[in-house]
């Protein structure tokens, strides 16, 4: 039990040190995978600025996209740890738009660089 308390108050303190966007949920519940922090942001513009606002506060990030499998929505996500090292993904759902996502089925997911989110930061942008 100890061994939990420490760990969240560790995300504790990641949450309340920085600024970051709403989230919608946040788990905690499994110690071999990352915590799974769902953001409460709606449309491209405001997932991609959220996701970097997270991406500035994590060590070695990465960042993905899935389109889901009925394939109306695309799951934008980062992975990293925090100062302390702890695992965390962060993650947003936009509506899947083919000019933004050209090249992306349903049902795959596909690894990203981190700075295509800031081209999407700005409304109106798709994918270069």
């Amino acid at each position: 039990m100890n061994s939990l308390m420490v760990f969240l108050d560790a995300i504790r303190d990641h949450l309340d040190l920085h600024q970051l966007p709403p989230v919608s949920s946040l788990d905690v519940s499994a110690w071999s995978r990352p915590i799974s922090v769902q953001l409460d942001v709606n449309g491209l513009p405001k997932v991609a600025r959220a996701l970097l606002v997270w991406a500035n506060t994590l060590d070695d990030v990465t960042a993905s996209l899935w389109r889901i499998r009925g394939g109306d929505s695309v799951h934008l996500s980062i992975t990293g740890r925090t100062p302390c090292g702890i695992p965390v993904r962060v993650y947003g759902a936009v509506p899947f738009d083919a000019r933004t996502f050209p090249d992306l089925p349903a049902g795959a997911k596909q690894a990203m660089p981190v700075y295509l989110l800031r081209d999407w930061t700005a409304p109106g942008e798709v994918a270069s």
